[in-house]
């Protein structure tokens, strides 16, 4: 690095025959653009067009490394950044091999997809996925004056996590190094949740863009304002506290609202297909068997839809009108990024959570349902709160404290917003080797939620509800959860745990002393059987600990 401290992004000097191999780049990935357009492979309108050109228009200022987009669930994304790819190389001297597009997603159909529908001089070599970042970051070492656009920024988005890692193995991981080597981050989520917070602190390094949807377009507040969203409840349920009547009851109760929804909204002519997401493990089975009890077997058709399925696109299913009204039970799909054929829709039934995360409630079922294609008649059973917060966070710039609950939204113990520690803190850093740690000011210490549970069930119970999901979304695989196979861990009437190396039968205080013992500060959790009283085994409890 030269002695002089660059304060903004450094231009990249080109020789004459660079800038004319540069144009014959060019020239090849427009006539792509202009053959992907004219076949309808792409379509791009009025309105992401005008998003790129705010984009296009934010990096003119040389002070600008990082912009963020935020765009509303199947508004366009992907056309924004079509068009502002296209912006980018008609005003802007640079290398088409240097525009990379990546996502946090662990998902070769995002990948499918992106490469689809963007022209093949990028997408051939420049579009990764979160198993790949380690490639990326080798091919972005050492570059100058590239474009880096990232999808789907909330997944996987902590600082200990795979895009940060993969920044600081690039050694592009601090404001000063960005400017030398004029790297352009463009960013783009319906859900930013925390990474908004940690970009603010940028200062006059990043600007932050809300995308108006275009015209037609049918977003998670017009769904509800047509009285086509309901609450999700429970499908399935092994609470101990309810006799097993009285839940059996309910759960019928709560199948029975879908079949009179489903019998009411959609005649014997109009048959739909109907997506139920579930819980995973024999769970499903019992749901299934439910569904069958309520609505029988003779007029209904029942199909199973995860990473087992015969099904490898569900779109090549819901693209035929179905001969019979047919639900779909969904187990680890469909979260965010897939677009969804809506003609044929009739119900998308979310998973119930008793405390929701409202960034995986936008990006599901009803994210899913929304876009300029509705079909006018799908309904949703989602959570509605979520939908409500969205929209006031929207109407405030994504400014005002709506409550909003996601992995990388973090509260004090007074409930107020803190520093969220997610990737764009690489951004107030000053040197790679600070891992994004400010110089301006220390970053507090955060300190983990414990869940106190009576039981091994109730801890399980817990993770199930608030934490499985959670873990799933911001990692992009499945994390286990707590189990019953804990014999070994039973010696001489107590539990062990093992905390700093160290087995041993721990109690409350020992563990408040340092809460976070084990616990990840990026998605992950930790289950520490610990005792009131080391003596007395009565005194037990099962505390599930996490960020």
């Amino acid at each position: 690095m030269s002695d002089i401290v660059a304060t903004e992004r450094v231009r990249v000097e080109y020789s004459l025959e660079e800038l004319e191999d540069m144009e014959d780049s060019k020239a090849i990935i427009f006539s792509e653009m202009r053959r992907q357009i004219r076949n309808r492979i792409i379509e791009i309108y009025d309105n992401q067009y005008s998003i790129a050109k705010r984009v296009v228009s934010a990096f003119r200022d040389r002070k600008i490394i990082n912009v963020m987009v935020v765009a509303k669930t199947q508004s366009g994304k992907t056309g924004s950044m079509y068009a502002t790819i296209k912006y980018f190389l008609e005003e802007e001297n640079i290398p088409v091999e240097n525009i990379y597009i990546i996502t946090g997603l662990s998902s070769r159909e995002w990948k499918k997809q992106t490469k689809e529908r963007l022209p093949n001089s990028i997408s051939q070599d420049n579009v990764f996925h979160r198993n790949e970042l380690a490639e990326f970051a080798d091919k972005i070492k050492g570059k100058k004056n590239i474009l880096i656009i990232m999808d789907e920024i909330q997944i996987a988005s902590t600082d200990k996590q795979t895009i940060f890692k993969s920044f600081q193995r690039a050694e592009q991981s601090s404001k000063l190094t960005l400017y030398e080597n004029d790297v352009k981050i463009l960013e783009y989520s319906a859900t930013p949740n925390g990474t908004i917070y940690d970009l603010e602190r940028w200062g006059d390094a990043s600007a932050k863009i809300l995308a108006d949807p275009g015209a037609g377009y049918v977003g998670s507040f017009d769904l509800y304002n047509q009285k086509r969203v309901r609450d999700c409840e429970e499908l399935y349920t092994n609470d101990k506290s309810d006799t097993k009547k009285e839940s059996e009851k309910r759960i019928n109760d709560n199948i029975g609202k879908i079949k009179w929804d489903l019998e009411d909204n959609y005649p014997d002519t109009d048959q739909r297909y109907h997506l139920i997401r579930t819980r995973s493990g024999p769970a499903q089975a019992i749901i299934i068997a439910n569904f069958k009890k309520i609505f029988g077997v003779k007029d209904y058709v029942y199909i199973n839809y995860d990473q087992t399925s015969e099904i490898k696109d569900i779109n090549n299913t819901l693209e035929n009108k179905p001969e019979k009204h047919t639900f779909i039970f969904i187990k680890e799909m469909l979260r965010c990024a897939k677009t969804l054929s809506p003609k044929y829709i009739g119900i998308c039934y979310e998973r119930y959570t008793g405390e929701p995360d409202d960034s995986v409630i936008i990006q599901g079922f009803i994210g899913r349902l929304t876009g300029y294609k509705d079909n006018g008649v799908s309904i949703c059973y989602t959570n509605i709160k979520s939908i409500l917060k969205y929209e006031a966070y929207w109407n405030s710039n994504f400014e005002e404290d709506v409550g909003w609950k996601s992995m990388t939204t973090k509260r004090d113990r007074n409930g107020l917003l803190k520093e969220a520690n997610t990737f764009n803190k690489m951004g107030i850093s000053t040197d790679d080797s600070d891992e994004g740690s400010t110089t301006d000011e220390p970053v507090p210490r955060i300190e983990p939620t414990i869940e106190k549970c009576d039981s091994l069930e109730d801890a399980i119970k817990y993770y199930n509800a608030n934490l499985k999901d959670k873990l799933r979304e911001e990692t992009g695989r499945n994390v286990r959860g707590p189990h019953k196979n804990k014999e070994k861990d039973f010696i001489d009437g107590f539990y062990h745990s093992t905390v700093r190396n160290i087995r041993k039968v721990w109690s409350f205080d020992e563990i408040l002393r340092d809460p976070r013992c084990g616990a990840n500060q990026g998605a992950g959790y930790v289950l520490r059987p610990c005792y009131k009283d080391t003596s007395d085994p009565k005194t037990l409890q099962w505390w599930v600990i996490h960020y």
